[in-house]
């Protein structure tokens, strides 16, 4: 991984042990309308010195199966 030019991963999986130590100059959130603002978080935290977010505004808002989560505002998209 050391050696890559570009690293793809989901929001959460960036946060796994295997990348730990890990800085990018960038970090390229697809699709960042349907991800949650606390998943979003998670690339962020490893410490990138740019983030480009591409998404559609008018796409479906991200998934979230409880409704408490819903309820404490967890489901709420980035934009």
């Amino acid at each position: 991984l050391r050696a890559a030019q570009v690293v793809c991963a989901t929001c959460v999986g960036t946060g796994s042990d295997v990348l730990e130590g890990f800085r990018f100059a960038g970090v390229l959130l697809d699709e960042a309308s349907q991800v949650t603002e606390s998943s979003s978080l998670v690339p962020l935290c490893r410490a990138c010195d740019q983030l480009v977010l591409v998404g559609d505004q008018c796409q479906l808002p991200p998934t979230v199966a409880s409704r408490a989560a819903i309820a404490a505002g967890a489901g709420e998209p980035l934009f």
